[in-house]
């Protein structure tokens, strides 16, 4: 009961990991960056292509929130269950939403209980300077399940005193005010910001609500080196119109997170020295019946869980005249309370944030502890650049594993280069994966990790104007866990599925124009898997997009008037099972968004239409999405 209570306690005063190095710099075009230490490029982020979205790419798209955002950018897969980021799904490359890792400023955020609570992240868009994205592996680089892919949202780098004041209206009740503060000294940098976000629902049993607030600092010193500090946390319910299971439509969900991290970092001549500590902390409380309205006789308790990721790592750098030598090791260690999840308890513990008078209690716990290792070292002859690297990871359950890569590259002419990459990954089953149970779930403790081989080519072009990569891979993935069903059962098994294979192709092309045209892009996907259900029907796994086309302009209309219109197509392979019990097959649909705008130095009004064709569409089977919507909004930069 005391160690329940300090948890409580913690939610609202909590320390966190690991970090992007605080003084990077990062040369920028429109599609694609590259990492840079000063002007020393990092021969192993030279190999790797990074999608970039800058913050004023940001601030033409017609979204207004990160999880939308994500979904027009190739390879990528964000399956949404709601409006305006109320629950997604992060995948890419026909992989699963909990095989990307998520960091925020560099640190992993990733939940262990599951990856539909990755993108619970305590922040507004209009923080946001700018986004990243990785799509491949390299457990050396990032970790553990890393193994489709990650995204890093930046926060706190401009370097200014100013203040932020939005607000946003709409459809079904929408209302999103934020503001934001960034104040800079010679030494302190700081960011803070607090947004609402709520909604009626645009069916029934859909409304949401939630908060976030969120604070970063960064501390500069000649002999100090640098200190960085992020802390945030975010109260969000919400309605769960058949969220997890179409059976049963009246669900509800509350979810409370906290995060942090304290980094520091000092180079000492060619050497670099940093360490990072980190915490992560996730309540959650899940309604299969809302407020028990027409709940059956077998219906007991809601679920409940706790999860807490704490830890840290050391990471060391030395430059030298053939490239760069980095190792070291990460401390994680997870766990989880919860009234379904992990092993039995030996006695029970009571629920927070429960009345009193409620017999509900904890039954359950686990925790797991994860070690790893990491080296690389990068080389630079001439025009080629090469890496190799490997993790080596000890975890409490599932003793040791290792993975390795390999990179290589070559600068045809300054603006064009080829690529090729070897990488393998490994995943741990979440916690979800191996303990949860209810009326239609079954989930397996005996779940082996899964792991694949990634290989990939592909090149990249930049000028001044224009910016293009076109990449193929092919990716082996053994003990891949899924959650199947025979068209008979009504309940889905967690189990592992041996080999899915995934091979692709993306090609992206985008021209900076004129004052008239700013900018045009269009950018097509393909993937596909060469596992067969047979008599399963998948959930996830099988479950993928195969092609995704997505077309982009952003004009000018008129003075300071302009325009800015994203366009897809996705086709998504798989199969679901409808309300009558029939199963369906996935159907390709075409969504329209389209913003127009005013903006001078100071001020932004905007209008945005999303869904503009009012499509019906599903990104989990039978989960309706929202048809068209409108939203008018308002945004103030002060600045001093």
């Amino acid at each position: 009961m005391k160690k329940i209570n300090l948890f409580v306690a913690t939610l609202l005063m909590s320390n966190g990991i690991f970090g992007q190095n605080e003084g990077d710099t990062l040369s920028v075009d429109v599609s694609t960056v590259e990492v840079v230490k000063q002007a020393t490029t990092l021969a192993s982020e030279s190999l790797r292509i990074v999608t970039v979205l800058s913050k004023d790419d940001i601030a033409t798209m017609p979204v207004q929130s990160v999880n939308d955002l994500l979904d027009y950018l190739p390879g990528v897969d964000v399956r949404t269950r709601g409006a305006n980021g109320v629950l997604a799904d992060l995948s890419m490359r026909g992989g699963t939403f909990d095989q990307v890792i998520v960091l925020l400023n560099g640190v992993n955020v990733t939940d262990p209980q599951t990856g539909h609570q990755n993108l619970d992240i305590p922040i507004d868009i209009s923080v946001v300077d700018r986004i990243e994205i990785l799509q491949g592996t390299s457990m050396n680089v990032f970790g553990l399940s890393a193994f489709s892919g990650a995204i890093n949202i930046i926060t706190g780098t401009r370097a200014e005193n100013s203040v932020d004041v939005g607000l946003v209206g709409g459809s079904d009740g929408y209302l999103a005010p934020h503001i934001g503060v960034s104040a800079q000294t010679e030494k302190l940098t700081t960011t803070a910001s607090v947004s609402h976000n709520q909604s009626s629902g645009y069916i029934d049993n859909t409304d949401y609500d939630f908060t976030n607030a969120f604070l970063h600092m960064a501390y500069r010193d000649s002999t100090m080196g640098t200190i960085s500090f992020q802390f945030g946390g975010q109260i969000k319910k919400f309605g769960a119109n058949s969220f997890y299971s179409i059976k049963y439509p009246n669900q509800f969900e509350n979810d409370n997170t906290v995060l942090s991290s304290l980094q520091w970092r000092k180079s000492f001549g060619r050497n670099e020295l940093s360490s990072t500590a980190f915490y992560r902390a996730h309540y959650q409380e899940f309604q299969l019946f809302r407020d028990n309205i027409n709940a059956p006789a077998w219906y007991g308790n809601h679920n409940y869980h706790i999860s807490q990721v704490y830890g840290g790592n050391v990471k060391y750098a030395m430059y030298s005249n053939v490239g760069k030598t980095t190792f070291g090791v990460e401390l994680r260690d997870e766990r989880i309370v919860s009234n379904v999840l992990g092993d039995e308890l030996s006695a029970p513990k009571r629920v927070p944030m429960t009345a009193s008078e409620d017999s509900i209690f904890f039954l359950y716990e686990k925790n797991r502890v994860n070690v790893n290792c990491f080296g690389e070292q990068t080389f630079v002859l001439g025009k080629f650049t090469a890496s190799l690297g490997f993790s080596g990871n000890y975890n409490s359950m599932f003793q040791t594993n290792m993975c390795w890569g390999t990179n290589v590259g070559y600068r045809i002419t300054p603006s064009v280069r080829i690529y090729a990459n070897a990488n393998s990954a490994l995943r741990l089953p979440t916690f979800t994966d191996m303990y949860y149970k209810s009326a239609t779930q079954l989930a397996n403790p005996n779940l082996r990790p899964e792991t694949s081989k990634t290989f990939e080519i592909g090149t990249q072009l930049r000028t001044n104007s224009l910016s293009g990569r076109l990449s193929g891979y092919y990716r082996i993935g053994s003990d891949i866990i899924d959650w199947a069903r025979t068209e008979q059962e009504e309940v889905w098994h967690s189990m592992n599925i041996d080999n899915v294979n995934a091979c692709g192709t993306e090609v992206s092309l985008q021209y900076q124009w004129n004052a008239i045209i700013k900018c045009v892009g269009a950018s097509y996907a393909f993937c596909t898997l060469n596992k067969k259900s047979g008599e399963w029907i998948s959930k996830y796994a099988l479950d993928y997009l195969r092609n995704t086309l997505t077309l982009s302009l952003n004009h000018c209309i008129y003075k300071k008037f302009g325009a800015n219109w994203q366009y897809s197509w996705r086709d998504r392979v798989g199969s679901y099972v409808g309300t009558n019990g029939v199963v369906r097959e996935n159907k390709p649909f075409s969504l329209l968004d389209v913003q127009g705008y005013w903006n001078n130095e100071t001020t932004k009004v905007f209008v945005e239409v999303s869904n503009v064709f009012n499509t019906l569409y599903y990104d989990y089977g039978g989960v309706e999405q929202p048809r068209r919507q409108i939203r008018v909004g308002l945004n103030v930069h002060f600045t001093r």
